[in-house]
């Protein structure tokens, strides 16, 4: 048995609806299992229900926040928060909005490219999820713009392309700092995409970050070495997850995949229960 603390539902970018993410996580054996769905957490009611049929199964409640540091993202995924607080909800539905305006934003962009899209298959393949690139990425493929979704993120949505358009982050610390105001555990998603991850660190540190992934996706075992050693040089919790969006994404870690150890998710949930007593 494994853990996966890093997953995304129909709720934001990913492509199976929250129980169908559940029942194959549990297929999969997997024990401690993290729906973090970008902004939002509207899935984990239906998947709560999901894990009542899988009693060997922990489903951790999380979410996923982006943020701005120079030169990039840093992604910071939030653990076992008080998702039922009108006022994280609140909170969490204006960046919703955010995200609504930037897809519209680019969209516009891409039609002045002559690559247009329709607004209205993009918010039909995000359903009632938060709208992401993800499902623009997947409507520039659907018309013939692109071969693949990689190359829609490569040519026109990356964060330098043509096409995109920001929208309103926090800094990691404020983020890290909302997460600790509603009861969570603060953890750095996928550490090798972050620039200059090492020397920033330290400070998000002392700002309560708790944990770092560690077991990444399909990071090879070289790099997980380093982050383990420089998350034990920080006191962080070495967790880890798929980042799984679904099936036929390609290059993608399958559910489970990251190989992630079962102290991964023990340790989180320990690590919750003391600073909660």
């Amino acid at each position: 048995m494994s853990s996966d603390l890093h997953t995304h539902s129909t709720a934001s970018d990913g492509l199976l609806k929250p129980a169908e993410l559940v029942h194959q996580a549990a297929a999969a054996g997997i024990k401690y299992f993290a729906i973090t769905d970008h902004d939002s957490t509207d899935g984990l009611a239906e998947a709560r229900q999901a894990a009542e049929q899988h009693p060997g199964l922990t489903l951790i409640p999380g979410i996923e926040l982006s943020t701005d540091v120079q030169e990039g993202e840093a992604h910071i995924l939030g653990y076992l928060l008080d998702v039922e607080n009108p006022e994280l909800q609140a909170t969490l539905a204006s960046f919703r909005d955010d995200r609504l305006g930037r897809a519209l934003r680019m969209i516009e962009n891409l039609r002045n490219l002559g690559v247009p899209v329709s607004w209205e298959r993009v918010a039909e393949i995000a359903g009632d999820g938060a709208i992401g690139r993800p499902h623009i990425a997947q409507a520039l493929m659907e018309a013939g713009h692109v071969p693949s979704i990689r190359e829609a993120f490569d040519r026109y949505i990356s964060n330098d392309g043509p096409a995109y358009a920001g929208r309103r982050k926090m800094t990691p610390e404020e983020a890290i700092s909302l997460i600790k105001k509603y009861g969570g555990v603060a953890a750095l998603a996928h550490p090798k995409e972050t620039p200059q991850v090492e020397s920033l660190l330290p400070g998000w540190v002392e700002a309560g970050l708790a944990g770092m992934e560690v077991y990444y996706g399909l990071y090879p075992d070289d790099l997980r070495a380093h982050l383990k050693s420089l998350a034990d040089q920080h006191g962080l919790l070495a967790l880890g997850g798929s980042d799984y969006h679904g099936p036929g994404r390609a290059a993608e870690c399958p559910l489970g995949g990251s190989n992630t150890p079962l102290e991964a998710g023990e340790s989180l949930l320990a690590l919750h229960a003391r600073v909660s007593a």
